[in-house]
């Protein structure tokens, strides 16, 4: 290898040891391997996936579709067919719609499409971790802003962060890890005041109450990422999509997003979801019915706090060290999310919110857990 490609190289890797990697956690075959399990008896509570979306459900839209779609051929007529069906439930014409690879990738192309080396991108914190992964890999600089105390947006602060080079400010709402979501007069105050792009991230939103979409008009850099992980119980196919005024997503359309970038088999299955919208209308009616059941039968327990939450999952506080907890519950083939410090709070988890069987399941599991840890 030529001299001058081995240091290219060289680079490449030494600068890549600079950016952070994704812990995706525990995964159920390896922890059935570890404590000699079968995978069907691992629980699996870590990635805010959605077992509400009845799995023969999903499974006869997959087969159906399998039936109908030619593999040969690239979706090309179909995004647009989605696009119309997204009207009907996200109430947005089809010029406001992008359609893209889980909204990770939407997110990331945004932010190549904005950042340039040296520019800078604000967020807050605590968040997900995604944003600040797809600044540095733009060689920008990511910034962060802690939320208040009480899980709030600290308006002033962000705005006082802003320099120059700020392009990009990045906003989850509902947030993950705190589950709450943020006041719709602080997100158009900070749109309003921010000279570059607000992206504001709503994975979660339709367990909360209600979206910012109908801003996308009015104000013209406010660009929104929704998923179909998340809702749909999509996270398996990789779906998403980004809102925004028709001028910026026809740019993004024609000029940075690749051709053929989703599935058609994606697009096929959630052309059937959005047509039976029904059922996931009920799943989510029962995602929060048991989501206030969990929250406070978890507050029940001694030395445990249980947030209140607008998403599908729940943000707890022990008194116990959450490391030594969340062991325990991996030796008990339960899976949640050891998030350690959350702002001023230590010692946290995450968990799924998940069916009555799968929560019980938790449930005896956690307090068998801190027991074990007294």
């Amino acid at each position: 290898m030529p001299e001058r490609r081995k240091t290219v190289l060289r680079e490449v890797l030494a600068e890549s040891q600079s950016l952070g990697t994704y812990d995706m956690g525990e995964t159920i075959e390896g922890l059935a391997r570890k404590l000699g399990k079968e995978p069907s008896e691992i629980l699996k509570l870590n990635s805010n996936e959605n077992f509400f979306v009845p799995l023969d459900f999903l499974r006869s839209a997959l087969r159906e579709v399998a039936k109908e779609v030619d593999p040969r051929i690239y979706p090309r007529d179909e995004l647009g067919e989605l696009k119309e069906a997204l009207v009907r439930y996200v109430n947005v014409s089809p010029e406001h719609i992008v359609i893209g690879t889980g909204s990770d990738q939407l997110i990331d192309l945004v932010t190549r499409m904005v950042l340039e080396p040296g520019d800078e991108a604000l967020s807050i914190a605590p968040t997900f971790s995604i944003y600040e992964r797809c600044v540095r890999i733009q060689r920008a600089l990511y910034r962060s802003v802690p939320l208040r105390g009480d899980f709030s947006l600290d308006t002033e602060r962000i705005l006082g962060s802003v320099t120059p080079k700020t392009k990009l400010l990045f906003i989850c709402s509902p947030n993950n890890p705190t589950a709450n979501q943020f006041s719709r007069g602080d997100i158009e105050l900070l749109a309003d005041q921010f000279d570059g792009l607000v992206a504001v991230d709503e994975a979660y939103v339709d367990f909360s109450n209600g979206s910012l979409v109908d801003l996308v008009n009015d104000v013209g850099n406010l660009i929104i990422f929704r998923t179909f992980s998340k809702v749909f119980g999509l996270a398996g196919l990789r779906l998403g999509c980004a809102i925004a005024n028709p001028e910026l997503t026809k740019v993004i359309d024609e000029r940075y997003q690749m051709p053929y970038t989703v599935t058609i088999t994606a697009v096929k299955v959630a052309l059937k979801l959005l047509d039976k919208i029904g059922t996931i209308e009920k799943s989510i009616r029962e995602m929060k019915s048991e989501r206030n059941r969990l929250t406070e039968r978890l507050n029940m327990l001694i030395g445990v706090h249980a947030f209140k939450s607008e998403t599908n999952f729940v943000l707890v506080q022990l008194e116990r060290n959450s490391d030594e907890v969340y062991k325990a519950l991996l030796e008990k083939g339960v899976i949640v999310r050891n998030l350690g410090t959350v702002l001023h709070l230590d010692n946290c988890l995450r968990v799924t919110v998940a069916p009555r069987p799968m929560m019980a399941k938790f449930s005896a599991a956690l307090k068998g857990a801190l027991i074990d840890v007294a």
